[in-house]
């Protein structure tokens, strides 16, 4: 280990760790611990590390992975990392893995989902008799209740230590690019925090007053502009290539158009069919290269709003026409109950368009021939609400939280089935979050599903 000095006199403890098994070893044994990472990269080796170590010490360990992992590459990882025969710890109880979908983003609901996740994990560890219970949780978008949320997670892990006797070990991580630099300065200052610097984890501890922190402040923010470089600098690429694609893919879709309709000549039935095919797959295509220009927008900080009165009967009408055509070759009924006093709502209608029809051609995509589709609207309690419900393949209780999270679909076979990316249910909680609405899907597999989303009427 070494100490830095500030100018001011103060110590900031930095304690070098090297990767596995060693990575936890030199840190102070503490029930909970915080990490700070840049990408789904340095995560994973920092929980691999972590899972391994509560593994070899006979802890019963519950792994939340991200949702860009899956249950299978965390078990790889593990295997890697030097773990034999991962599966027999799942069998016997010893390691349980759990995706992070399941879980809700709202702080309140976090903390009690957190708290349950904790008091079943912890009384198994003593009934089974396992020298003790560690599990993690990797915490985004909190904000302003960044510390609010810090305390609560805290408070639970203090309630459920005093009842019982084992060991609990609760590690919490957030990417650097959601969190402020007063943030990360609480993190240190409170609890200590593990941070990767040049392929090296480190663990810094503010061990003195306020004069330490100056090099502190040097350490992690530069860490965060690194990470929001490399972030920036993949979105630029991301922009760049889709705009690239855009121009010769609108010019596939154009001259399939004028094939169809005759204007170089009559086709075959099947030169017919062979140039729909192009034509649909360049639709497709088309609209997962506007998708990702959106996410990259986003990323961006593009995060404003351009405010005027949008008629929403004539809105998801337009909508409805656009989308006619995929539906009618599946047969599918598209009908539409508006309330006629809903009359206008002030949004941005580029970004109102663009949740109407990610909801409505999710819901074609997803329902099966001579299904039906129902886009409703009203208002209710000085908010309007709109529904799309289909009689589609539905979902599972818990991938209601997962499907909203990027390049990301249901977890069942069958929806593997219909292919997309991942990236629309995504878009529609960022455009709703900015209009200061909310959205949430009602499902069950095999019964259909009904997308809600609500907007401000002011």
């Amino acid at each position: 280990m070494h100490y830095c000095t500030t100018h001011g006199g103060g110590k900031i403890l930095i304690k070098n760790t090297d990767k596995y098994p060693e990575l936890f070893s030199s840190i102070p044994q503490s029930a909970q611990l915080s990490a700070v990472y840049s990408d789904i990269d340095e995560l994973t080796e920092l929980l691999v590390a972590y899972f391994k170590q509560g593994i070899e010490r006979g802890e019963r360990c519950l792994w939340i992975i991200p949702d860009s992992l899956t249950v299978e590459s965390s078990k790889n990882e593990l295997e890697k990392a030097g773990v034999v025969d991962v599966e027999k710890y799942i069998t016997s109880s010893h390691l349980e893995i759990i995706p992070a979908g399941t879980l809700s983003e709202s702080t309140l609901l976090l903390e009690s989902v957190v708290k349950k996740y904790m008091e079943e994990g912890s009384g198994k560890s003593l009934s089974e008799d396992f020298s003790g219970f560690r599990t993690n949780l990797d915490v985004k978008g909190v904000g302003s209740s960044f510390k609010t949320c810090l305390e609560g997670l805290g408070n639970i892990l203090g309630d459920i230590g005093q009842g019982n006797r084992e060991n609990l070990t609760f590690l919490c991580t957030f990417p650097l690019e959601g969190l402020s630099g007063s943030s990360l300065l609480e993190l240190v200052e409170e609890k200590g925090v593990l941070v990767n610097r040049k392929g090296k984890w480190e663990y810094l501890v503010n061990t003195c007053d306020v004069n330490g922190q100056k090099e502190l402040e040097i350490t992690l923010l530069k860490a965060k502009k690194d990470a929001e470089a490399t972030n920036r600098a993949k979105n630029s690429f991301i922009m760049n290539m889709s705009h690239e694609l855009r121009t010769p893919l609108n010019s596939v879709i154009g001259f399939s158009d004028l094939l169809l309709e005759g204007a170089f000549g009559p086709l075959n039935t099947k030169q017919s069919k062979y140039v729909n095919n192009i034509l649909i797959s360049g639709k497709n295509l088309l609209e997962i290269i506007n998708n990702l220009l959106d996410i990259s927008r986003l990323e961006a900080g593009e995060k404003t709003l351009k405010y005027e009165e949008v008629d929403i009967a004539s809105l998801i009408g337009e909508v409805r026409m656009s989308l006619l055509s995929p539906a009618s070759v599946k047969r599918i009924t598209v009908e539409l109950k508006i309330d006629p006093a809903v009359g206008n709502v002030r949004a941005d209608i580029t970004k109102l368009r663009q949740i109407l029809y990610n909801l409505v051609s999710n819901a074609i995509k997803f329902t099966p021939a001579r299904g039906k589709v129902v886009i409703s609207a009203c208002k209710k309690e000085g908010v309007l609400e709109v529904k799309v419900s289909d009689t589609g393949i539905g979902l599972s209780k818990e991938s209601h939280e997962k499907i909203f999270m990027p390049f990301t679909q249901a977890d069942s076979s069958a929806a593997r089935g219909y292919g997309g990316a991942g990236l629309g249910l995504y878009i529609v909680r960022n455009f709703v979050d900015l209009h200061g609405g909310k959205v949430w899907v009602d499902s069950e597999v095999g019964k259909g599903s009904t997308f809600t989303f609500t907007l401000p009427m002011e």
